[in-house]
């Protein structure tokens, strides 16, 4: 899983030479050699695990979307600018996603179909493979006419169905949209053939549609771009390019790793170790993506969440190293190397998760600005990574600077792509070293798929995209910043001109702050009330398989036992396997994360909830066979309300139909310096999607402010009854940025809108307190 002994000692020793030599000819010249500036680009593509465990087949469809979407040409599209150096991590969950559930089950019915184009042969597939892949596959390859009440619910009714998009990214397909707008009672059997198509269509890469690819996947006989960015049909969808649309679907999915890995771009030239020396590093996370930190120990979310409630406190530190060793050795299977780095999830550390990555041999892991200004020594820089020392080893640590980071993730969804680069490059060259300073790492990480397609003005983010990169390859080029990978950074790449900078030689942190990269804390998963039932949920399922009796697999044993036992053993020890794997599988933050008021899911958050209790009782069934448990599993009683699901699915999260309340909130500012205004920011598009200083509150006496110059600002909304709410306030910032305008950088406010349509519901709150 890690480098050998004999291997690291070698490649310290030849760090040392070169930074030693490096040093050395600094000081024959006469002088220091001038730091330069170091620009470290990650790039996050990560899904929840929708594997059913009682059915075995995934929930939904997401996997396959972004990877038609994002996974492919985000990492294809660097081949272009071999100057830009990035990283990608990719999560064990979406890649054993991706390879068993469409790879392996759908590539060996693809055939060549007698139009030129590539079919599945369907007999052949629902043969072995029918329910178990993702329900929308099975809809696109049998006949419409066919379909029942439930087949028709799964395409346009349920919380995931095939209009499961974002508005922005419909509106490049006028006539997707206007099926989507349609009145259900009017739907024909057409009408379903084109929607089931589309929801593949509309999910591939505007590359595919264009054919401008180089992957051999062209669409462009299908659809036609009229006008910029808005793409019509050809002809009318039918079930023979709803297959084809599924072949290739798959067709791109079976190049997704390829296409990671090829990026060995300089094959030929190696590293002191062995190591190949890349264009593209690749790491990974912690198998099912849990909160390492509350898996470790879930009370020390007391110290970054002082005034939440807390449930009982779980406390699994040999799962949460368990979650690494898996993530480490699936990574190593798919791509044939070890991997150095990791990505915990959600940014997620502590001391205690430090620990777990040195000990698995993980050299680097990434961490957030804000819970660096948290951690002491205090004052460290953000764009230096940091050294931790481990009982097991130091280890590298790069902060994301948050701002810039969620300029790419939220700012620029709503600028031009040319003036989004302008201002990006802008901002990265403020952070250049000073004559005399050291060489700088300025740390960019953010999701690779979700924001694209929120980008107003820029098709799936590609402008914005390919403009990022030729701008950092031209900085590059003109010696003003140069792209690098973390590991590119700590061993050097002496033909790029990067020297070695040894973990040794970095800036040590004494005391780790634990937290995520959101709000430097654990409170979008633990904290509400939702939030901390599902922890009970969890550790009443992980007391109960503690107490069965049934030993802790090994997870560096992942061949099985190596010595002669019965069958009957053997089949004892896969059904124990395969009762920890349920427990794994329920440790994800995803889970989590849609509970609670801080976020909410496109399509509703009850898939998520039944997800969670698929993987809570699939434990129990395990226990079953093995004769540890008898009985039934105990009864998960649900955790959404029944208004809070009715609401989200009358259709969607801001349902129409749904009973509307009037909500005034009321800032009282008189404590504090207003030079512009008073902003408000929250989790619905109507406080800004948490884009801060964007939605300005009033203080002039109109729209529902009560008086001019009272510095009581004002802000009135219609929203639904049953909505969750957090929000908080920011004080004359720029808009896209928190610091220094955010009210409270660990937490937000909440509340449930209640009340009649002829009332008005006030939130009275104080700048900078809680009341």
């Amino acid at each position: 899983m890690r480098r050998s002994s004999e291997t690291i000692s070698s490649r310290v020793h030849v760090i040392a030479f070169l930074a030693l030599f490096a040093a050395l000819s600094s000081l024959a010249a006469g002088a220091s050699r001038p730091g330069h500036l170091y620009v470290n680009l990650i790039w996050h593509q990560h899904q929840p695990l929708y594997v059913d465990p009682e059915t075995d087949q995934l929930r939904g469809p997401w996997v396959r979307t972004h990877a038609t979407k994002d996974y492919y040409d985000m990492a294809a599209m660097l081949k272009e600018y071999p100057e830009v150096h990035a990283t990608i991590n990719l999560t064990s969950s979406l890649l054993l996603q991706l390879t068993e559930y469409y790879y392996d089950r759908l590539t060996p019915s693809l055939y060549k179909h007698g139009d030129g184009n590539w079919a599945v042969d369907t007999a052949k597939y629902f043969e072995q493979w029918q329910g178990k892949t993702d329900p929308w596959i099975d809809l696109a390859l049998r006949p419409t006419e066919s379909f029942n009440e439930d087949d028709i619910a799964k395409l346009v009714y349920e919380p995931w169905n095939a209009f499961g998009i974002s508005s922005i990214q419909i509106a490049h397909f006028p006539e997707y949209a206007a099926l989507r707008d349609k009145s259900r009672s009017e739907l024909t059997t057409d009408d379903y053939t084109a929607i089931k198509a589309w929801f593949y269509l509309a999910h591939f890469d505007p590359d595919f549609l264009r054919g401008t690819s180089d992957l051999d996947v062209n669409l462009s006989d299908l659809i036609v771009e009229r006008e910029p960015d808005r793409f019509y049909l050809v002809h009318p969808l039918m079930e023979r390019d709803a297959n084809r649309l599924v072949a290739d679907a798959v067709r791109v999915m079976q190049e997704v790793i390829p296409i990671h890995a090829s990026q060995d771009f300089d094959n030929d030239k190696r590293r002191a170790d062995g190591t190949a020396y890349w264009q593209l590093e690749i790491i990974t996370t912690p198998f099912y993506h849990p909160i390492l930190p509350l898996l470790i120990d879930s009370d020390v979310a007391r110290i970054c969440q002082p005034k939440d409630s807390l449930p009982h406190r779980f406390a699994y530190p040999a799962d949460a190293a368990a979650q690494v060793v898996k993530g480490c050795y699936f990574f190593n299977r798919m791509f044939g190397y070890p991997n150095l780095g990791m990505w915990p999830a959600e940014g997620s550390i502590s001391q205690a998760t430090a620990d777990i990555f040195a000990k698995s041999g993980i050299e680097w892991i990434c961490g957030d600005m804000r819970v660096l200004e948290r951690s002491k020594p205090s004052n460290l820089d953000v764009a230096k990574p940091c050294r931790l020392s481990t009982p097991h080893g130091d280890i590298m640590i790069v902060f994301r600077e948050t701002n810039l980071s969620d300029h790419i993730g939220f700012t620029y969804q709503h600028m031009q792509p040319d003036s989004a680069v302008r201002h990006f490059i802008s901002e990265v060259k403020k952070y250049r070293p000073k004559t005399d300073e050291p060489d700088r790492l300025l740390t960019v990480i953010l999701d690779g798929e979700n924001a694209w397609e929120w980008y107003e003005y820029d098709m799936d983010g590609k402008k914005f995209l390919h403009g990022l990169y030729q701008a950092l390859s031209e900085a590059y080029r003109q010696g003003e910043f140069t792209c690098v990978t973390p590991l590119e950074y700590i061993d050097g790449a002496p033909e790029r001109g990067v020297p070695p900078h040894p973990i040794e030689t970095m800036q040590k942190i004494e005391q780790l702050w634990p937290g995520s990269w959101i709000n430097a804390n654990f409170d979008t998963w633990i904290g509400e009330p939702e939030e901390n039932r599902a922890w009970e949920y969890l550790l009443q399922t992980r007391r109960d398989l503690e107490m069965s009796g049934l030993k802790q697999p090994d997870p560096f044993d992942v061949g099985g036992p190596h010595h002669s036992i019965s069958d009957n053993d053997a089949k004892l020890w896969m059904l124990a396997q395969n009762a920890y794997e349920s427990m794994y599988a329920a440790e994800g933050s995803d889970w989590f994360w849609w509970y609670g008021a801080d976020q909410s899911a496109l399509g509703g958050d009850r898939p998520f909830e039944e997800g969670f209790f698929a993987h809570l009782r699939s434990v129990y069934r395990w226990m079953a066979e093995t004769g540890v448990w008898e009985g039934d599993p105990p009864e998960f009683e649900p955790i959404l309300s029944a208004s809070k699901m009715e609401l989200q699915e009358r259709s969607g999260v801001m349902a129409r139909g749904s009973e509307p309340i009037t909500v005034r909130f009321e800032c009282d500012a008189k404590d504090v310096r207003v030079t512009k205004a008073i902003y408000i920011a929250g989790n619905l598009p109507e406080l800004g999607d948490w884009t801060p200083n964007s939605i300005a509150m009033r203080d002039d006496g109109k729209e529902g402010d009560r008086k001019t110059d009272d510095d009581i600002w004002t802000l009135t909304l219609i929203l639904l009854r049953g909505q969750e709410v957090q929000y908080k306030y920011t004080n004359s910032g720029t808009r896209g940025e928190w610091s220094p305008s955010e009210e409270f950088p660990q937490s937000n406010r909440s509340f449930t809108v209640e009340g009649t349509t002829d009332s008005v519901v006030v939130r009275k709150d104080t700048f900078g307190k809680y009341e």
